[in-house]
């Protein structure tokens, strides 16, 4: 039984670290994806780092976004974004 627990401790973190963890991270708050593409696709970036600076320095919401690491953002939007 505690070999289970362990085992299923290590795959819930490495889930958590994987690539669709960023995208997870976003969706708690702008529910579906394609709601979150559209937004990122809406936002005035060309790049995951530009999508960072907007979040974090002109969105009306970037105090929102202070929860979220910068390589959240960037995961995100090379997931959902502009191609």
């Amino acid at each position: 039984m505690r070999r289970h627990f362990v085992f299923l401790v290590i795959l819930g973190l490495l889930i958590m670290t994987g690539e669709g963890y960023a995208v997870e991270s976003c969706l708690k708050c702008h529910g579906t994806k394609e709601k979150l593409s559209g937004l990122i696709k809406k936002a005035p970036a060309k790049t995951g780092d530009e999508l960072v600076t907007f979040l974090r320095t002109k969105s009306p919401k970037k105090a929102l976004h202070n929860g979220v690491t910068d390589d959240q953002i960037r995961q995100a939007f090379s997931e959902l974004g502009k191609k």
